[in-house]
């Protein structure tokens, strides 16, 4: 009867029990003993520890991954998007602006247009308004239709305020077609010399 009782105490003791993160990995990469402990407060997993240290070493900074792991509790969901950080980082956007992107909960459903926005020469700030309005759930071009624009020479500054106007897909066409048509040798070219 003993041996019962001990075996059953046994039992419910070792079930109270939650394993332990393991998060020898982000100390043996450098993490800072105050961003381990907060990580620990927000009970990451190991699935999470990795995706912290892809983020890390793509060059997301340490209280910047903390800060990813926070806003993924504030939302009840684990941080899962160590890959697609590592890729806008590598895609050239800053720190800052792939927060903000992160804030706008644009992250998922807009990471890989992001980064072909950033690696076609599209600035932070036309990527982030894109995120906005479509954070907003409002009709907004594309990442294709902006990088030719850019093409037609448009800037980075005048593709906001394209953005900000709510020029439709029709309108961007017609102004690449007007581009192309000129730079296809169709526009008027004033002659010189004598006519004959």
């Amino acid at each position: 009867m003993l041996t019962l009782a001990a075996w059953l105490l046994l039992l419910a003791t070792g079930c109270n029990r939650v394993r332990q993160t393991n998060m020898s990995s982000l100390d043996a990469a450098g993490m800072h003993p105050d961003s381990l402990q907060q990580l620990h407060e927000y009970q990451v997993n190991d699935d999470e520890v990795q995706q912290i240290l892809i983020a890390g070493r793509a060059g997301m900074s340490e209280q910047g991954c903390v800060k990813l792991v926070s806003i993924a509790r504030s939302r009840h969901r684990v941080f899962a998007e160590g890959d697609a950080i590592a890729g806008l980082l590598g895609a050239g956007m800053k720190e800052d602006s792939l927060m903000e992107l992160v804030r706008l909960d644009q992250l998922n459903p807009f990471a890989g247009e992001a980064v072909a926005m950033r690696l076609a020469g599209l600035s932070d700030d036309v990527v982030l308004d894109v995120a906005r309005h479509r954070a907003k759930g409002e009709p907004v071009l594309g990442g294709a239709r902006l990088a030719e624009l850019r093409d037609a020479g448009f800037s980075n500054a005048q593709l906001v305020a394209v953005l900000d106007r709510g020029t439709t897909d029709k309108q961007a066409d017609e102004v690449i077609a007007r581009h192309n048509y000129a730079v296809g040798g169709h526009a008027f070219v004033r002659q010189h010399g004598r006519r004959r």
